[in-house]
């Protein structure tokens, strides 16, 4: 298990001293890298990585220091980091709430050239830009076809002392390479196989390094410790290196080439979270495919910092959770015995259950004013008789709360809080066709109503059925639909309540950062499973690295049969129920680095072709996604089946979660 996982520490900072830490410094001898370790109690000072955790560190040949902070963005150190300078002139500034002062924004990489050390580039999360005075001022570099533009940015190089030419990394889609400041792009993980998923997808590019003694040579490193490679030769030839031997395993996060001075040779320098570690190079570099060396380590790093103590408790609160969705039409009298007993035999302690459903309905005894107004209530269960109920029987009662898909909340006030078509300049709407089974007629009906994700009046009426039902006893709130749409035409759609400085991602930060502000319990949010296996920002905004600096659980959709089947289609397809789990559930964890707990939806319906699948099938195959969900670390998981029919459960799971890994789905 990545020690990122989940960082359960009921402090609120963490204080890290120099003593005691083993501290590895390279030093020049020879023009080699030497490592020497420090004697216990010596007055070294801490690594930068650990003292300004959890910014990032970028070194460079020369004298400075560069360093990435989410919340200061860019600043550089002539001093060994005592001092630091910001370098943000030029880059775009985020709006979030409480929007007191704009923020930097969200930057994913940074690169130096070797030999120019005015020279550097940067990636946001869809943008780059590049600086040829040390980050003075950064102008924008076009991107193109074949980059697209759902793709988020990963990771950049940029070859030394050529102007003009530089690689970037993504997440879900390989890398490229311009040669001409970014007139035209190149794919370039085109034709190398270890990078594919299928359909299209690749794995994610976590660092790039252009080698200086050999131009049309690139290292690169894939993301969650898939692989640490050399590529040259327009892809004709592709290497794999051994990582660095570091006692965690943990991935090489970032790749860069450093030397002590302009005669001495060069030197690969790999950071993982544990440590830096250098792999000598001799002059004119390695030779495939025998790439021949040791790793060196030249210092031990510790970047963890500690969570807050509230933040600590809620996530202790809501780990370990399995359970079922239940719809509110199942929240009262006999249907409510029948799943209480299902979930006594199978050994689950946990309800999700619809407090506000997919139509904008409150479903309970609400006070809350606005809603009466607006006709948005339809009162199906009484929430202290669901409250006494659930902990009656040991149950702990996730009230799911449906956000931005809001039937009632869209017609409304003469659809004041409305997403809007800017071309009919009225309510967007997302057309469906449907057609009579007996007619053969069509008709075109409204499928989905989105209320618009910039309107802070969204935000308070929907935190405020979070307050009312924290006040009455739920456990958990659980933020459904914390996404934009992602059906019909919604390139016609005009967002009326954006601000200046807001993209997708700042309306839904600002919704989860006032949310926060109010609600003390667990929050909870759940998001397409290829969100929780990649990182994405540039779609439907559901990226999770962001949720998870607000909520304390997040819940990734991992159903197999929405995940294209050509993705991992080489893998049957009952192991590969099982594969996504385990690895998008080990994934998950990695990107939001210990500040939420991972616990997916299984899902416990069938669809397409999964509908033919006999009885012993359908159950290894949901049996396959609970394995996989446990096997891969994930604290707890919900069944999901819209209609609350759990025929899918046909093994008693409690053997299962008490086992916890190491079980084997049958076969």
């Amino acid at each position: 298990m990545n020690k990122r996982r989940i960082l359960i520490i009921a402090v609120s900072v963490i204080f890290l001293s120099s003593a005691g830490i083993v501290t590895f410094l390279s030093a020049q001898d020879g023009g080699g890298i030497s490592s020497t370790e420090t004697g216990k109690g010596a007055a070294v000072p801490a690594p930068l990585e650990t003292r300004y955790a959890p910014d990032r560190i970028f070194r460079t040949t020369g004298s400075a220091v560069w360093r990435v902070s989410r919340d200061l963005g860019v600043l550089v150190s002539t001093d060994g980091g005592v001092t630091w300078s910001a370098r943000n002139q030029g880059l775009p500034a985020r709006a979030v709430y409480p929007f007191t002062v704009d923020k930097p924004p969200i930057i994913t990489g940074l690169a130096v050239d070797p030999l120019d050390a005015d020279r550097l580039a940067l990636t946001t999360l869809d943008t780059i830009f590049v600086s040829g005075n040390a980050g003075l001022a950064w102008q924008k570099v076009e991107l193109k076809d074949p980059i697209r533009a759902n793709d988020q940015l990963t990771c950049l190089a940029l070859s030394p002392g050529n102007p003009g030419i530089l690689a970037v990394g993504t997440s879900f889609h390989g890398f490229f390479e311009t040669k001409d400041g970014g007139r035209t792009w190149v794919a370039l993980s085109e034709p190398l196989t270890p990078l594919k998923l299928g359909g299209g997808n690749y794995e994610e590019i976590a660092s790039l390094a252009y080698d200086p003694a050999v131009p049309d040579r690139i290292w690169f490193s894939l993301g969650f410790g898939k692989g640490l490679f050399v590529y040259q030769n327009g892809g004709k030839t592709v290497d794999q290196l051994d990582p660095p031997p570091d006692p965690g395993s943990s991935p090489v996060r970032a790749l860069s080439f450093n030397r002590h001075g302009p005669q001495d040779d060069w030197y690969l320098e790999a950071r993982t979270d544990d440590a830096r570690w250098a792999w000598p190079l001799p002059a004119g570099g390695m030779n495939p495919p025998k790439y021949v060396g040791a790793w060196k380590l030249i210092e031990r790093i510790r970047d963890q910092v500690a969570l807050p103590a509230d933040k600590a408790a809620r996530m202790a609160a809501a780990a370990d959770k399995y359970g079922i969705y239940m719809s509110s039409r199942w929240a009262s009298g006999t249907r409510l015995k029948t799943h209480l007993d299902f979930l006594k035999a199978q050994g689950l302690n946990s309800i999700v259950l619809d407090f506000k459903d997919d139509d904008g309905y409150l479903t309970y005894d609400t006070k809350l004013e606005e809603p009466l107004r607006i006709g948005a209530v339809q009162k199906r269960f009484a929430v202290d008789d669901i409250v006494q109920t659930a902990h009656a029987n040991g149950l702990y009662l996730i009230a799911r709360i449906v956000v931005f898909r809001d039937k009632q909340l869209y017609n409304a006030d003469n659809y004041q809080y409305a997403a809007w078509d800017r071309a009919a300049k009225g309510p967007w709407r997302y057309l469906k066709k449907s057609v009579d089974d007996l007619t053969g007629e069509e008709s075109v009906f409204q499928g989905e109503y989105w209320v618009d994700p910039y309107c802070e009046a969204v935000w308070d009426y929907n935190i405020d059925i979070a307050r009312e039902l924290q006040d009455r006893g739920v456990d958990e709130i659980q933020f459904d639909y914390i996404r934009f749409p992602s059906d019909g035409d919604i390139g016609s759609i005009t967002w009326r309540y954006r601000r200046t400085g807001m993209g997708k991602m700042e309306a839904l930060e600002s919704f989860l950062a006032k949310a926060r502000e109010y609600v003390s319990i667990p929050i909870s949010t759940d998001v397409y499973g290829y969100c929780g296996w990649a990182r994405i920002s540039n779609w439907v905004a559901q990226n999770i690295e962001m949720y998870s600096r607000y909520v304390d659980v997040i819940q990734p959709m991992f159903y197999p049969s929405h995940f294209p089947r050509d993705f991992l289609g080489t893998m049957d397809y009952l192991p590969r129920a099982k594969y996504i789990y385990e690895e998008g559930t080990k994934r998950s964890a990695y990107i939001v680095e210990g500040r939420s707990v991972i616990r997916p939806y299984v899902q416990a319906f069938r669809i397409g072709a999964e509908t033919s699948f006999a009885p012993p099938v359908y159950s290894t195959y949901l049996l396959n996604q609970v394995h996989g969900a446990l096997e891969g670390a994930g604290s707890g998981f919900t069944l999901w089946n819209a209609s609350n029919d759990y025929y899918m459960v046909t093994v008693p799971l409690g053997p299962i979660i008490a086992q916890g890994t190491g079980a084997e789905a049958a076969r």
